[in-house]
């Protein structure tokens, strides 16, 4: 993804459309198919979008509809548009298109702006809901294109009907509201992305006047870099980690050298440069990605300032985990993700020094490392434009992941105090709920098919427009797992697909994974347990697990062949239910909503 915020430079923009233009070229390298439908001319778009999706992982054959025709590809069931049956539609409608009446003619002639611009959302909302209903696997990407023009510049009031402003403000604030529609509208916000890069440096006016083109071609490789972002977030790719080092990173100066008191943070200068950048620190952490430290340095030293300087934004109690001895860092980040249970892929470092960079690229390749700004005063802004924590929208999974890895610790100790394993389950005080799959739920859900990898049988990577699609089929059942203990609640940790087959008399376990967080406490018997009963519920008799091995998942190899399911082969276990299901654990209280 994108980090800089910065328009790309015109050797970025040629090189990324030579790669563009070969991947267009090269068609059959992605399954994905993405229609573009603009309001003005988007030639230049897709070998761009093809290499800006190719760039964030997920390669995407790209096509253009003719531009101007969305109204008529919509309406008609049998246009190319439902056809194609895009996994993706891409639509950007200017303001200057849409409310055309308000910007070409005199504003005695105009209409009430107001009224147009309502009128146009409206259209616009018909349409989504059409695409939507005729495509349920299709996820749509709305550009609230914006525009840097009042319709009538002269009049100053910018309140003034006949200025127009306020209609345009409220076209585009009504396109971004269109996102409620469904977990399947993404709007991606190039009205405000394009404020930071300058309409002067994304527009060439000569090529609307030659070919109806409102964006140049360096407008085209950044606007299709911000839908790559949206992609990448709605796919569920966003970084779960920051490591962060200490002296020079988090403030100015060395403890060890220069004392609490000598340290910058705070105040005006460059104290305010670190303070700022620990404040998008802590945002970040509230969003649900982890802190952690890794640093070279005397493990005091850093805690008293991490306790007690007043200038601190972050402490302690913001860190998931810490390494702060005088060992090498690799091996620091290997033990965390260790603790943390997560992959090193999951964590991006961030550290002043280029030599410790360096050795992070090279010793742990799956951690990202991206070049820190020298100067501490660019560092805020850096972090606010990074997009590898980027996500549609902050789950309630992810406002409580921090407080939830401080239960985990707390869990951690009551098991070394226990005499026995059963007496560490019974203390727990353990309760599992069971729900279908909610359009409350439905992001969260979509969230775990995307990121969950150590404990996931099959690794489908499911979208919310996926989940939304298999829910409607009323042969399958989507269930979430939630789960609570005397410590805590872990919220939604798991999720299973079931498909039913009347015929046969089988249920198969299309998916089942559940964070790590809740493992190895015999959640996942309570889970098993209650997928027999709902198979059996459904009139079957056998109950089909499957296992499609990956690189992460090696943990739950055995995990059907140790719960009496007959090994099929081929990544296939069955078990007979009429031969004993497999049962509910004790020391584990379960609740099934009452619709399940």
């Amino acid at each position: 993804m994108s980090s800089t915020g910065a328009a790309p430079s015109r050797e970025q923009v040629a090189t990324r459309r030579r790669r563009g233009l070969e991947l267009l070229r090269d068609g059959a390298r992605s399954s994905r198919r993405m229609l573009v439908l603009g309001s003005f001319n988007l030639d230049l778009l897709p070998p761009f979008l093809a290499e800006a999706t190719d760039r964030v992982g997920f390669p995407t054959r790209v096509e253009l509809a003719p531009f101007g025709q969305a109204d008529l590809l919509v309406a008609d069931p049998s246009s190319a548009l439902y056809r194609a049956a895009p996994d993706a539609v891409v639509l950007v409608q200017a303001p200057e298109d849409a409310l055309q009446p308000l910007f070409d003619l005199p504003a005695s002639q105009a209409g009430d702006p107001a009224a147009l611009a309502d009128a146009t959302i409206d259209v616009l909302r018909t349409q989504l809901e059409t695409i939507l209903d005729r495509l349920p696997g299709t996820t749509c990407y709305l550009v609230a294109f914006g525009t840097d023009r009042a319709p009538n510049a002269q009049v100053l009031d910018p309140l003034a009907a006949e200025r127009g402003q306020a209609a345009v403000e409220r076209f585009t604030t009504g396109i971004r509201a269109l996102a409620r529609i469904s977990p399947r509208v993404v709007v991606v916000d190039w009205d405000w992305h394009v404020r930071r890069l300058g309409w002067s440096a994304v527009r060439d006016d000569r090529l609307w006047y030659l070919g109806r083109m409102r964006l140049s071609p360096t407008g085209c490789a950044a606007l299709a870099e911000l839908v790559a972002d949206a992609v990448a977030a709605y796919a569920g790719s966003a970084k779960k980690v920051v490591a962060l080092d200490l002296d020079n990173t988090l403030w100015g100066g060395i403890v060890g050298e220069d004392g609490l008191k000598g340290l910058e943070i705070g105040g005006d200068g460059v104290g305010a440069a670190f303070q700022d950048f620990q404040r998008e620190l802590l945002k970040l952490h509230d969003a649900g990605v982890l802190l952690v430290v890794a640093s070279k340095n005397n493990r005091d030293d850093a805690v008293e300032v991490l306790e007690t300087h007043p200038g601190m934004i972050l402490r302690l109690e913001h860190l998931a985990a810490d390494r702060i001895d005088w060992r090498d860092k690799a091996t620091s980040l290997r033990e965390i993700a260790g603790e943390l249970n997560l992959g090193l892929d999951s964590f991006v470092f961030l550290d002043d020094n280029p030599v410790e960079r360096t050795w992070i690229s090279e010793s742990l390749p799956e951690v990202l490392v991206p070049e820190l700004p020298p100067d501490p005063a660019d560092r805020p802004a850096f972090l606010r434009a990074a997009t590898w924590f980027a996500r549609i929208e902050t789950t309630t999974a992810d406002r409580r992941r921090a407080a939830t890895y401080a239960e985990q610790r707390h869990r951690t100790t009551l098991l070394s105090q226990a005499t026995s394993f059963e007496e560490f389950i019974a203390s727990l005080e353990q309760n599992v709920t069971f729900e279908p799959v909610r359009e409350t739920s439905l992001a969260r859900a979509a969230q775990m098919c995307q990121r969950t990898n150590q404990f996931n049988l099959t690794t489908r990577r499911y979208t919310a427009a996926d989940l939304e699609q298999l829910g409607n089929d009323p042969n399958v059942e989507l269930y979430t797992l939630a789960v609570s203990d005397r410590f805590g609640d872990s919220g939604i940790t798991g999720l299973t697909i079931l498909r039913h087959d009347p015929d046969r008399e089988t249920t198969e376990i299309d998916t089942l994974l559940m964070s790590c967080r809740v493992l190895g406490r015999r959640v996942e018997d309570a889970f098993l347990a209650f997928i027999a009963d709902r198979a059996a519920a459904r009139g079957s008799r056998y109950v089909d697990g499957l296992f499609e091995p990956t690189r992460k998942n090696g943990q739950v190899t055995t995990f059907y062949a140790k719960r009496g399911f007959a090994d099929l082969g081929d990544g296939r276990f069955r078990i007979d239910l009429t031969a004993g299901p497999p049962a509910s654990p004790e020391g584990v209280g379960v609740t099934v909503a009452a619709d399940a």
